[in-house]
């Protein structure tokens, strides 16, 4: 669904009728759920392919992209993040390790726990499995103005702090 056909004509005093904006919000809202379901089966879909690019299995190539995005974390933390059990992620880990990837280290603040961390140079990794997509989306975000560019970065933004909140409270 494209926006102009949901947006109402504006009236003579330039503000659109208050009945057609509850309409067109409501039919906007649909489609962004809609859309933004659409959006999640791509991104399902595209990191599997991802996976098998890179000779990970998804749930290898999950953790090495929370690692790429999120920094150094425990074991627990991977395990929280990606709802496995303390012991899969022993085994994640133990793979990634085994192909050079990861690194254990004693974690900085308490020297009882272990922090994993991406060794340098495995971020190159994420490139060869996605080749060109760098490129396509500059490409995308092209025709659009600076300002319309922060627009964007802040959805993006209050959308990944919305599904915190959601993960957050389901826990």
């Amino acid at each position: 669904m494209d926006a102009a056909s949901t947006t109402p004509a504006a009236g003579p005093d330039g503000t659109s009728g208050g009945l057609d904006d509850d309409r067109a919000r409501a039919d906007l809202y649909m489609a962004l759920q809609t859309d933004g379901q659409q959006l999640a089966v791509r991104l399902v879909r595209l990191l599997h392919r991802m996976s098998d690019r890179s000779g990970m299995n998804p749930t290898d190539f999950q953790c090495y992209t929370l690692l790429r995005v999120g920094g150094t974390l425990t074991p627990g933390e991977i395990a929280d993040s990606l709802r496995l059990s303390t012991g899969s992620v022993t085994g994640v880990i133990d793979r990634l390790e085994a192909h050079g990837l990861v690194e254990r280290t004693r974690h900085p603040q308490d020297r009882r726990k272990v922090a994993v961390r991406l060794v340098e140079g495995a971020d190159t990794i994420a490139a060869a499995s996605a080749p060109g997509m760098r490129e396509a989306m500059t490409r995308m975000h092209e025709g659009y103005s600076v300002d319309e560019l922060r627009v964007i970065t802040d959805w993006l933004d209050r959308v990944g702090r919305t599904l915190d909140g959601l993960i957050a409270a389901s826990d």
